[in-house]
């Protein structure tokens, strides 16, 4: 099998698997951000919604070298469920609105899944993308909430109170659960989430990278011993 060393664990393509199969009304849109090589989440999703015989996923990947081959992966391993399957290449930033006009200003997206770069900024702007997009119980999923690539979106999330917020502490990365409860946040759960993503901006740790060139950050990450590098470059 191709995808033998997919990147997720059983009981984190479980909880994905469920929010497709056990979800009310049946998801019709669905979209993930980072597909990898289609193998993990992209797969599971598709089988779910085919085992549903509705919906539909968008997946985007900005990795033109994995991208080509999610593509043909996808089409060889998952034929009955291809014709479910959109790939969007490109940076979410860029993709997003983009798909979200295409899908018309009426369109919800009942299931997002994040998963896509390092930087933790980029699962809250994708977030905040999607948010209004996304109906009253209808769920975004991430993957990394342990780790630096998801660190931001938790915090900033349980303070917006119209979304129930779940981390499930499957893995070593965490899987993130939230569904939507109330249509918008209240003003001051708002602001609060404001406050909070300030906070976590002022983190010295992403100062110090936003700030650096990053060939000098790759240079003193170097020269630090491995946990110290994995737990400052990626959260472990």
């Amino acid at each position: 099998m191709i995808f033998a060393d997919g990147q997720l664990n059983e009981a984190e393509r479980g909880l994905l698997t469920s929010a497709i199969l056990d979800a009310s009304p049946k998801p019709k849109i669905v979209l993930e951000v980072g597909t990898w090589l289609g193998g993990g989440s992209t797969l599971h999703f598709l089988r779910a919604l085919e085992r549903n015989a509705e919906g539909h996923l968008w997946g985007i990947e900005a990795d033109r070298s994995i991208y080509e081959r999610m593509v043909e992966n996808i089409r060889t391993s998952a034929p009955e469920a291809a014709h479910r399957f959109t790939p969007l290449f490109g940076f979410s930033q860029n993709i997003i609105p983009q798909w979200l006009a295409e899908q018309g200003q009426n369109a919800v997206v009942d299931v997002v899944f994040l998963d896509g770069g390092d930087n933790p900024l980029e699962q809250i702007t994708e977030f905040q993308l999607l948010a209004d997009r996304i109906p009253v119980g209808g769920q975004l999923l991430a993957h990394d909430a342990k780790l630096r690539k998801g660190k931001w979106l938790r915090p900033y999330m349980e303070q917006l109170d119209n979304w129930k917020v779940e981390l499930h502490d499957v893995s070593e990365e965490g899987l993130l659960r939230a569904v939507k409860i109330e249509a918008v946040p209240s003003e001051s759960s708002r602001r609060a989430a404001a406050t909070m993503l300030r906070k976590l901006r002022f983190d010295p740790v992403e100062l110090v990278g936003k700030y650096l060139p990053r060939s000098v950050c790759r240079i003193l990450l170097g020269l630090m011993p491995e946990k110290l590098r994995l737990r400052i470059g990626q959260g472990r």
